[in-house]
């Protein structure tokens, strides 16, 4: 059995591939062209989702052999907004917060740093020579599906987690604003139909968010902008025959826009087909198409409703008894 793995690309896949590999006895190389991990990112605070499954997101990552090393905040109540009118819910630890990006407590860099401490070959700013043999494909996304744009700050205000639908600050998707320890992260998610809106999108977003927010300290923070990928593709082997994990694989939730959870689900099941010797396709198909195309039916129903989205999203999040399981039902 040949027990040496090679990986192209450092991000959270590859990196969640790398270690569980390392701990199942394989020599591993991961090759990542820039001279960092993370550096798509802006130390700004993301969601990792604690919805779509049964088991909490953060036991199932344990599961697979990786530590918990990195910065995160659960998220127990989200305070949703709809053209003037504000619920906040409750919704226990149906999110947590990691901070993504280079700096010490990113899931980015805590990954790297366990990655490293096991023994797995980080190769940065290199890109590896042609015969190199690539198992697992963990390049990220090619193209986009999804957009977000926002701005990163440094605040007094008090720790919160809000979410806004309305087509003036996000056609099609949500703008959000998380405040945590002094550091908040305002955006706006839109479909790429419409860049060409991102900063009037942005502006509105900052303009409804403001009593929440100080102007002088959102006029010293750091504007950033992303981008995610999603598709339900026919292969998942690249043109080498290299698996594609994450958003190479276009692994992402595409009703919400939230993609780490898949990005290291999809790891995992690449490290299983090659430690077990199981079908990659078999294990995809039976644990993440069907979320997939669940997202991607709830994507369709909102975007068909139009105007009435928008309405039918807080109400149904407002009036529930129970959020966090009306949210598992869409998925399931």
């Amino acid at each position: 059995m040949d027990k040496e793995v090679n990986i192209l690309g450092g991000g959270i896949s590859g990196l969640a591939c790398a270690i569980i590999l390392r701990k199942n006895g394989y020599n591993v190389n991961v090759y990542e062209k820039k001279n960092s991990v993370g550096t798509r990112f802006n130390d700004d605070w993301q969601g990792i989702e604690n919805w779509s499954e049964k088991i909490d997101v953060l036991k199932q990552i344990e599961s697979y052999g990786i530590d918990l090393s990195f910065d995160y905040e659960p998220i127990s109540e989200l305070t949703i907004h709809y053209s003037g009118k504000i619920k906040t819910i409750k919704v226990k630890n149906g999110c947590y917060l990691v901070r993504r990006g280079s700096s010490k407590g990113c899931l980015d860099t805590c990954l790297l740093e366990q990655a490293e401490e096991l023994g797995v070959n980080i190769h940065l700013a290199s890109v590896p020579e042609k015969e190199v043999p690539i198992k697992v494909n963990a390049t990220g996304p090619k193209n986009a599906t999804a957009f977000v744009k926002g701005i990163k700050f440094k605040t007094n205000f008090e720790s919160g987690y809000h979410m806004a639908f309305g087509s003036e600050i996000a056609t099609g998707f949500y703008s959000y604003l998380l405040i945590k320890n002094g550091h908040g992260t305002i955006a706006t998610v839109f479909n790429r139909k419409l860049a060409h809106c991102s900063d009037e999108f942005l502006q509105n977003t900052v303009e409804y968010f403001l009593g929440f927010l100080d102007k002088r300290e959102l006029a010293s923070g750091k504007k950033f902008g992303g981008y995610g990928h999603f598709e339900i593709k026919k292969s998942l082997y690249d043109d080498n025959g290299a698996m594609l994990i994450g958003e190479a694989g276009g692994f992402q939730d595409y009703f919400w826009g939230f993609g780490m959870r898949y990005a290291i689900q999809s790891a995992n099941f690449a490290a299983r087909s090659i430690t077990r010797n199981e079908s990659y396709n078999d294990l995809i198909k039976k644990h993440l198409i069907k979320k997939m195309k669940h997202s991607e039916r709830n994507r369709f129903i909102f975007e068909t409703l139009g105007p009435l989205a928008y309405p039918c999203a807080y109400y149904s999040l407002a009036v529930s008894k129970n959020p966090l399981k009306l949210l598992n039902m869409i998925y399931r």
